[in-house]
């Protein structure tokens, strides 16, 4: 905490050792780093601290003879040594201490390795079980007892974890909108080529060679795909902060800067080339064949042949079923949001507010000194004008605060293979958050203050595992508290049964998208944490309120702060359903770029099938027959394609469901979702079709016949 302003500011501050900045490549803009000689043994590091840029320009007003001055944290004084770079934010911290080099062994931290050039990552793991099997011997309680499995992974890999999968399946969307794209760039040269084959007939008859004509027609696909690419490179110039802004916080590290650059700008240059030489390549080896003119006379100027038709149906199917496709995982992704967006929870988010509290070092040194700290703290916050009621967890709060553990009945022989989540909470958690009291009573404030045994249980605890039967008065023992770490101030008694005294209503405890796990409550005071997730619930808006309770906090002891402040909503939409947020807006993107495509090229097939048989339409409409019948005929075959492209389309999207579920939590295989998809794309497919069709049915039989 910085106690150096008005209001105490809290700092996330990290310990590295020396060499560690180092190790991560970080240069400092200002200033030097950690020396060997700040970190020796036995010795106690200098108060010395390198700040990041971001605190620079924060807390000092990015004053340029930073270097020197006193930055006071928790009333320790540290001397600013350095100024890391613009874009180095290591775990988001803002002030790096050094650590002292002579560390319990026993405490858990965090260990860099840079490898040499070529080494893989399972060497890495080999040498790293070797040292671990060392240590086993060494200090046997310092290893899981069940065994364990040392696993290297790379800084990327471990910083960017699952959201990696998010991003190749996004890549893969935009390739398949990419082929869609080259298959409507085929087909409307197709069909314009066709409409061509006199000039180019008249070309070769005069002595255009074969490859002349290819380079002709192969430039202007060229032309066409670069004018593309340029228009498109100009729309993500527009669209980058809009992408930028839907990504899930902590999805990617904020070192990263996201923007248009040379080298994606030379990509995509390549790119745009390669597509006009791809999509323009069979057009135009199949116009440049040296028998046109033969073709040409053999089928008129407006025949009821189509030369290419073949291809230009298999490039339509393909179209088509890369657009369900598309479409079939945005539909999944859409229902997927919308399922975790409107997804009973089972208690009442709105006008609360949490805070994210790390308490001061030395605010307490015992067990019942802890407790009476964190009651007065509630105490503090509860007087602020605008609160109605405050609670606090130490185990994070729902959707995503889980820690499941192996829970004992006491008394009962179930006990083998019962697991359950484990919630410590104060004695207003329910009422905060107004998950319903089922039966019996919540432990009052003066019992958790006191470290009574006491605890709740969920309904979902109570059908799985008393079926029904009467739970008040049972004994439970969850058996991880023992196994706790030392350097947690506990509760004496903390290995003894707790009685349930109540059950409570089910609330999403393991994300958005998964059962509800049963859920054990115990007080908060079982241990004395270093800090906790504060609920306020107020009577307006949650932000208003942050000045006052910061104030209060203050008055309370000038060194509490607030590490993080935001309301429920706020939270949910940062952190919960922000992923699926984010893969629902841009598939919704993609898939509605992709339906338009798809309609562009049915659009243009069925206008190019209506130019070359209007000679045939003429004699049709000559003979008497209905309009109807030439609308009919005009879009039989292309619904016939649709058709298939639409099955192919289907059966693509159950076979890869798996695959794409993996990354993204959604489902393909979804019978609605794939119905609905089908309607979409054979409505936009039927409209497409519709104003090029009316043309046939406009045709003057006289015009017509005398056409040749």
């Amino acid at each position: 905490v910085a106690t150096d302003g008005e209001i105490p500011q809290s700092v996330k501050v990290l310990e590295i050792s020396e060499g560690g900045l180092q190790v991560l490549a970080a240069s400092p803009l200002m200033g030097r780093e950690f020396t060997a000689s700040e970190a020796r043994d036995g010795v106690a590091p200098p108060p010395v601290a390198v700040i990041s840029y971001l605190f620079w320009r924060s807390h000092f007003a990015s004053d340029p003879n930073v270097l020197g001055k006193v930055l006071d944290l928790n009333q320790h004084k540290y001397t600013v040594i350095g100024v890391e770079g613009p874009r180095f934010t290591w775990h988001d911290s803002e002030v790096y201490l050094p650590i002292p080099a002579g560390m319990d062994s026993k405490k858990r931290f965090e260990t860099l390795v840079r490898l040499r050039p070529g080494i893989s990552t399972a060497a890495a793991a080999g040498e790293l079980t070797g040292i671990a099997e060392q240590i086993r011997h060494a200090e046997p309680q310092l290893l899981p007892k069940d065994g364990y499995t040392i696993k290297v992974d790379t800084l990327n890999d471990w910083l960017l974890g699952q959201f990696k999968g998010t991003l190749l399946v996004l890549f893969a969307a935009v390739a398949l909108l990419l082929l869609i794209g080259c298959g409507n760039v085929s087909i409307l040269m197709l069909a314009r080529g066709t409409a061509r084959l006199q000039e180019l007939a008249t070309r070769l008859a005069i002595g255009a060679s074969r490859m002349r004509i290819v380079r002709q027609l192969l430039t202007e696909a060229v032309i066409v795909a670069v004018t593309g690419g340029a228009l498109g490179m100009a729309l993500a110039y527009a669209a980058i902060h809009f992408i930028v802004g839907l990504l899930p916080e902590y999805s990617i590290p904020h070192e990263v800067v996201i923007h248009l650059n040379v080298p994606v700008l030379l990509f995509s240059t390549a790119v745009s080339v390669l597509i006009g030489i791809l999509a323009g390549l069979s057009p135009a080896l199949q116009f440049s064949n040296p028998h046109i003119s033969q073709m040409v006379q053999s089928s008129g100027t407006r025949s009821t042949t189509s030369h290419g038709a073949r291809t230009r149906s298999v490039l339509i199917m393909a179209q088509i079923a890369l657009t369900v496709l598309m479409l079939a995982g945005a539909g999944a992704a859409m229902r997927n949001f919308v399922q975790a967006y409107t997804s009973r929870l089972g208690f009442d988010t709105h006008n609360i507010l949490i805070l994210d509290l790390a308490f001061p070092e030395k605010s307490f040194t015992t067990w019942q000194g802890g407790v009476t700290y964190s009651d007065g703290l509630l105490e503090a916050i509860k007087a602020t004008p605008g609160v109605l009621s405050v609670a606090s967890s130490i185990t994070g709060t729902p959707p995503n605060g889980r820690w499941l553990q192996p829970v004992e009945v006491v008394g009962s022989g179930m006990d083998k293979g019962l697991r359950s989540n484990v919630a410590m909470i104060s004695a207003d958690y329910f009422s905060v958050l107004r998950i319903p009291v089922l039966e019996g009573r919540c432990p009052t404030r003066e019992e958790v203050n006191r470290g009574a045994h006491f605890a709740c249980v969920s309904k979902a605890f109570v059908d799985r595992y008393f079926a029904g039967a009467n739970p008040i008065g049972r004994m439970i023992l969850p058996n991880r508290l023992s196994e706790l770490p030392s350097d947690l101030i506990k509760d004496p008694n903390l290995k003894a049964p707790f009685q349930i005294i109540g059950v409570v209503g089910d609330v999403r405890n393991d994300g958005l998208h998964r059962p509800i796990l049963p859920e054990v409550y115990l007080p908060s005071t079982a241990i004395v944490a270093p800090g906790a997730a504060i609920l306020v619930r107020t009577s307006g808006n949650p932000a208003s309120l942050v000045h006052a309770i910061n104030v209060n906090l203050r008055a309370f002891n000038q060194n509490q702060a607030v590490y993080r402040a935001s309301s429920f909503d706020e939270f949910f939409s940062m952190f919960v359903w922000s992923h699926e947020r984010f893969i629902a807006a841009l598939f919704g993107v993609f898939s509605f770029v992709a339906l338009g495509l798809a309609a562009i090229g049915i659009s243009s097939v069925v206008a190019y099938s209506v130019e070359q048989r209007t000679r045939e339409f003429g004699i049709r409409m000559a003979l008497g027959a209905p309009q109807w019948n030439v609308l009919l005929l005009t879009v039989a075959s292309t619904a016939r394609t649709t058709g298939v492209g639409v099955v192919l389309g289907i059966l693509l999207s159950v076979g890869l469901s798996n695959s794409v579920q993996k990354w993204t939590e959604s489902s393909m295989r979804d019978a609605s979702v794939l119905s609905i998809i089908s309607i979409v794309f054979l409505f936009a497919s039927g409209m497409a079709c519709i104003w090029p069709a009316r043309r046939a049915t406009r045709v003057d039989p006289m015009i017509a016949l005398r056409d040749n």
